[in-house]
């Protein structure tokens, strides 16, 4: 298929019409001519079925015609001499003579007989009638000498046809002679053509056929003949064949002009002499024809009608077929409306809708769901534009819409020698209100904070938020007093808001970084930098302050230092310079270690070690602290993928808490490295889980469902309380070092130590003891019944081996 073929190129194809009518042109054809066939054929079989019964009714009415005549003849001769009787005679020759004499012509008249020869029991064969008779033939002569006692009859076709019989008589009880009576086959054949209609010829088989034929051969060869005039073409056919219908042949069928006849032999009469039925059966056979024709031309007739009916048929649904698919390039041009009015029509009622009527409605309303899908595109593209560029919680622009309008602003100010400041600041408390009320009373007070912002600035200034609690407010044409001012009032501002929720009172402050431009720099990230330095300047004089970017040389160290160490960190991240440090945990009763805890490290290029209180707070500002959890995890789980019996305890941020990819990470390294979630006990701070209350507590919930154990570190370091004990979902409290140093010295840490346990336990938790220098540390938390114990008694931190 060619994709890049424009859509409204034409392309050349045969109509499901066409195709439909060529495919049922070809079967009706098909079919219609094997009808035809199978009709001529059952014709044919019912005409000859017919025809072979006629024929054996015309045998047996030409036998039955054939015999009367020996029958009558027979009768005659017993009846002849006594034709004589009234006359005396001396002897029965004297009394044939006056008999036959006498009655000759009512012989002939009444009886057919053309002539009477009489052969006395010792005499000469005498003609008795008539005196102008023909001789006899010989076959007849030397029948009738050899005649006995018995009547005797044959057919001899030498001059003409006849029936011959001889009869013996009897004068005074002795046989006297034999009495010959001939008659012609023309009456009897023309008897049977008057009964059956049917012609008939006798041929004599023993003249042969030879061309040119002689004058007299048709009437030696065919000697008697029913219409012979009428018949003479056939029989001049017929006549030539040698082998004509021999004893046991089929018919032969002849054809003459525009006529055919049926020849069927009736009878053998004699030796060489053969009567033969010519039956006309042109109608018949143009019947035949004619129904076969006339199946052909029904066949065609409804041929062209079904055709005629099937283009009818298909006209108007390939009409509507052929307009869809003229109509269906607009859904790729997305013009919906245009298709959907120019759709066609659906039929008035259930009788009258079809396929099509499905298709028209079905594309119909594909075209209302794209529609609609366009729209929803259009609108989530819209959408995702305005995303791009806004922060969906305020709809103030976000960081990258204020990069590009900020760098715009500085070009304006840079070419036209104007100032202008940049306000950067954050929220002051703003995590107490999302810890005790939850992060919606925290969105809440976000969106009142931007409506009153928007309310106080001017239509040129940018106002964005950076995400968190961070904003930014960029004041084209602004001189130093004015930044001040607009500072104040947006302290002002944000001190106003009060927000009430579960009777609580939540009141927040901004601590605003003030940084001039093109003073404190011409480059968009160099203001933001002294901006954010001057924020956290104004944070370390307290809150609700705002401080002016001095740029002095201390200040600039740390954004330097800062900038270094991020830099460090990147490197080594990219160049996988992190190492994993273990330190074991013992289990007192067992005196076993269970699982390590990780540590991590960073190794510089020079080889040395940097521990994570130099690199984990800067990596908390960046935000790079997020790989390194993962890092950290990935590193973690794929070590305990090698050692199959390694149950560690793997630290995690602050950052953890915000970071929604870490659990689906969690979850995707202990599925693909095949690890029982249970050898993974994640930890995090007693301080870190109490700032981020909410979110630790649904962290906690999230990996626990995994099957992971969680533990609180440095419990007792802070302010907690055991209320927040109580809610925090974990397994395990380690406690903080400072109560383990001195336990074997200090009475009070005993007594804390041994409360923290017992709650711990009355809880189901375990206890874990950190800081175990010596072994009178390790007694003492054992009497305790403290469960496990870690410190550089048990173990110091070794490096794990690279998985």
């Amino acid at each position: 298929m060619d994709l890049h073929r424009p859509l409204s190129s034409p392309v050349r194809y045969l109509s499901l019409r066409w195709k439909t009518l060529i495919l049922l042109s070809v079967v009706l054809v098909l079919v219609n001519t094997a009808l035809a066939l199978l009709a001529y054929r059952q014709s044919a079989r019912q005409f000859n079925q017919q025809q072979a019964q006629l024929r054996e009714q015309h045998i047996r009415q030409f036998r039955s015609l054939f015999d009367e005549g020996y029958r009558q003849m027979s009768r005659l001769a017993n009846i002849v001499p006594l034709l004589g009787s009234y006359h005396p005679a001396p002897d029965l020759d004297a009394r044939l003579r006056q008999a036959v004499g006498a009655n000759g012509y009512m012989l002939d008249l009444e009886w057919d007989i053309r002539s009477v020869h009489w052969l006395p029991a010792a005499g000469q064969i005498t003609l008795l009638w008539p005196p102008e008779a023909s001789p006899l033939p010989i076959t007849v002569t030397e029948q009738l000498r050899a005649a006995t006692e018995h009547t005797t009859t044959l057919v001899s076709c030498d001059d003409d046809c006849r029936q011959y019989l001889i009869a013996p008589l009897l004068w005074e009880s002795h046989f006297a002679g034999s009495l010959l009576l001939s008659r012609s086959l023309a009456d009897m054949l023309l008897a049977f053509q008057a009964l059956t209609g049917v012609d008939v010829a006798i041929v004599n088989t023993q003249i042969a056929a030879t061309r040119p034929a002689p004058a007299d051969w048709m009437q030696r060869r065919f000697p008697a003949v029913t219409h012979r005039e009428q018949l003479q073409l056939i029989l001049v056919e017929t006549g030539l064949t040698q082998q004509l219908l021999a004893p046991g042949d089929s018919p032969h069928w002849v054809t003459v002009g525009a006529q055919t006849f049926e020849l069927s032999r009736l009878a053998t009469l004699a030796t060489g002499v053969d009567a033969l039925a010519i039956t006309e059966v042109t109608a018949q056979r143009q019947a035949i024809a004619q129904a076969t024709r006339n199946s052909f031309l029904i066949g065609l007739l409804g041929l062209a009608l079904s055709e005629t009916l099937l283009l009818l048929l298909l006209r108007k649904p390939l009409s509507r077929l052929r307009r869809l698919a003229e109509l269906l390039p607009l859904l790729a041009e997305n013009r919906h409306i245009e298709l959907r009015t120019r759709l066609p029509l659906l039929g008035r009622s259930p009788l009258h809708r079809d396929e099509m009527d499905l298709l028209v409605d079905t594309v119909g309303n594909l075209t209302t769901r794209m529609q609609q899908l366009q729209q929803d595109r259009e609108e989530a593209e819209s959408r995702l534009l305005w995303l791009a560029d806004h922060d969906p919680l305020t709809t103030l622009a976000n960081r990258r819409r204020f990069n590009d309008d900020f760098s715009r602003v500085i070009d304006q100010a840079l070419r036209y020698n104007h100032s202008g400041a940049l306000l950067f600041f954050d929220l002051d408390q703003f995590k107490d209100v999302n810890d005790l009320s939850g992060h919606s009373i925290g969105d809440q007070l976000l969106i009142q904070i931007a409506s009153q912002l928007q309310q106080i600035v001017r239509k040129s200034d940018l106002l964005a938020r950076f995400g968190g609690d961070e904003f930014a407010l960029a004041i084209p044409e602004s001189s130093v007093e004015q930044a001040i001012t607009t500072a104040e009032r947006v302290q002002e501002a944000v001190r106003a808001i009060v927000l009430h929720s579960h009777g609580r009172r939540h009141q927040v402050s901004a601590s605003i970084g003030i940084a001039l431009f093109p003073l404190h720099g011409e480059q968009p990230q160099q203001v933001l930098a002294n901006a954010d330095l001057a924020m956290y300047q104004a944070k370390a004089k307290g809150r609700g302050v705002w401080h002016l970017f001095s740029g002095n040389e201390q200040a600039r160290e740390q954004v330097d230092s800062r900038v270094l160490w991020k830099q460090k960190i990147a490197d080594a991240l990219a160049e996988n310079r992190f190492e994993l440090h273990g330190q074991p945990i013992l289990h007192i009763p067992t005196q076993r270690v269970t699982r390590m805890e990780v540590l991590l490290r960073m190794r510089e290029t020079d080889g040395t070690l940097v521990y994570p209180d130099r690199f984990i707070p800067i990596a908390e500002h960046t935000g790079q602290i997020r790989a390194i959890d993962h890092w950290v995890l990935a590193r973690a789980i794929a070590l305990m993928h090698e050692q199959p019996e390694l149950c560690l305890s793997v630290n995690l941020s602050a950052g953890a808490l915000e970071d929604p990819s870490l659990l689906p990470d969690i979850e995707a390294q202990l599925r693909d490295q095949n690890i029982v979630a249970a050898r993974v006990t994640f930890e995090i701070t007693e301080t870190v889980a109490i700032n981020n209350l909410q979110d630790a507590i649904r962290l906690m919930h999230s990996i626990r469902q995994l099957g992971c154990r969680f533990a609180l570190d440095d419990f007792g370091s802070g302010f907690a309380s055991y209320a927040y004990l109580r809610q925090l979902p974990i397994d395990d409290v380690k406690i903080d070092g400072t109560f383990i140093r001195e336990l074997a010295a200090n009475r009070e840490d005993q007594i804390f130590v041994k409360s923290i346990t017992d709650i711990a336990h009355g809880m189901g938790k375990r206890v874990v003891a950190e800081f175990v220098e010596n072994e009178e540390i390790l007694r003492i938390l054992g009497e305790i019944g403290v469960d496990y114990a870690q410190g550089y008694h048990i173990g110091r931190p070794a490096p794990l081996p690279a998985a």
